[in-house]
């Protein structure tokens, strides 16, 4: 039995008076839900994909004011009941993530399915007339960006792409230090991310997999792989799903290396490492891969055997040298003492503010901070390092023709 818009918020107790809630369907439904919407209209989302960052995402968007769930997709039933369970038992469920999209009342789609499913569930969502908010990294290949930008922009959806660390004040701080010229011209940067799955690895397989999962429909677009909990639980380490470090968390990371460098194509790419830990992995545990941007070189690196460095990026200038450490900006003067920052700043912003300045989007119909064209460009050179992996050589990408070689 579906939900109509105005008994969700009957039952919600979210007050509908006012808020010309008439019903259509087709072209003109979509043409309603995407109108400029007043600070105290409900935003009804659905959620598709509801595992820990779905969850989480889901709860973010709840805790921002005038929002609600009506809707949750996914083909795990534990993860299912935990979602409902999370609304208050107000969200109905679903396996299938197209009759979530067939509802008339859903406003936005949160999607945080595995990045295999990110192109076909996108581009059925903003053609069902939705606003998306897309978790990262928003393809698994670099053929599918170019189309899923292509889709978007066939309609007049709002898209938010999980990039959330542009919400992150210190990166915008990095950003206005390097502008005002504080480090020089800059010649190298390197970001990394460093964590020990080797102590605790949160998407190990569990000892007895229990629970009814839908597995040809967890496979889709990956066709047809015999069932192991690991290809489940850490679908995110195999090639099939998705890209393992490099883009699961690199596109993090080059993200806002773009952002405050000002340069986002590179030329070329090598990229070394291997599963030397985690044995069930098929991609790498700890890589490195080095990129030419023509004015500097960058390299990422990705450690997930040891935690000591945790997480960041060092702007290497001319004139000085810029770490950002977590939330915390430093800034070292060439020359001067390395244990003693000239500049130090702590600003906050990160992932809440993501999702609520793409709530906020959804009502101005304003572009927000990650669109599609941006989702895909932070990616891109992490695809770029993927394909310089597992080719064992250089590759170089033409910008003009959009070929590898």
């Amino acid at each position: 039995m579906r939900t109509t818009r105005r008994s969700f918020l009957t039952q919600t107790g979210i007050a509908a008076a006012g808020l010309g809630l008439g019903l259509a369907s087709g072209p003109a439904e979509a043409a309603r839900r995407r109108r400029r919407r007043s600070a105290n209209e409900t935003i009804i989302l659905g959620v598709i994909g509801t595992g820990g960052r779905g969850t989480a995402v889901m709860q973010m968007a709840m805790g921002c004011p005038n929002t609600a769930v009506a809707a949750v997709c996914d083909v795990y039933e534990p993860r299912r009941s935990q979602a409902v369970t999370l609304t208050d038992g107000r969200a109905t469920p679903y396996v299938e993530y197209r009759e979530l999209l067939d509802r008339e009342d859903i406003d936005g789609v949160i999607i945080a399915t595995p990045d295999h499913w990110h192109q076909r569930v996108l581009t059925d969502t903003v053609q069902a007339g939705k606003d998306a908010y897309c978790e990262k990294p928003m393809g698994k290949t670099l053929e599918q960006g170019f189309e899923m930008i292509k889709a978007v922009r066939n309609t007049d959806a709002v898209v938010q792409i999980g990039t959330h660390r542009r919400a992150g004040q210190q990166y915008r701080e990095a950003r206005k230090l390097v502008e005002e010229g504080k480090l020089g011209t800059i010649r190298f940067a390197r970001g990394y991310d460093c964590r020990n799955y080797t102590i605790l690895d949160p998407f190990a397989p569990p000892k007895e997999f229990t629970g009814d999962l839908d597995w040809d429909r967890f496979e889709g677009p990956a066709g047809h792989h015999e069932f192991r909990p690991e290809r489940y639980t850490a679908w995110r380490w195999f090639w099939d799903y998705a890209g393992g470090l490099v883009t699961d968390v690199g596109v993090h990371v080059m993200d806002v290396i773009h952002w405050v460098t000002g340069a986002d194509t590179p030329k070329s790419v090598v990229c070394h490492g291997s599963a030397y830990q985690l044995g069930y992995w098929e991609t790498p545990d700890v890589v490195d891969a080095m990129f030419d941007y023509g004015p500097h070189a960058v390299n990422l690196h990705f450690n997930f055997t040891n935690q000591w460095q945790g997480y960041g990026l060092t702007i290497y200038g001319t004139s000085g040298t810029m770490e950002v450490r977590g939330a915390t900006v430093l800034v070292f003067p060439e020359g001067g003492d390395p244990n003693k920052p000239e500049i130090t700043i702590q600003p906050q912003g990160d992932a809440p503010e993501h999702v609520a300045n793409w709530l906020e989007c959804v009502r101005s119909r304003k572009e927000p901070w990650a669109p599609v064209e941006l989702g895909h460009q932070s990616l891109l050179p992490s695809h770029l390092a993927n394909i310089a992996y597992r080719k064992r050589e250089m590759v170089h990408w033409d910008p003009e023709t959009r070929k590898v070689s």
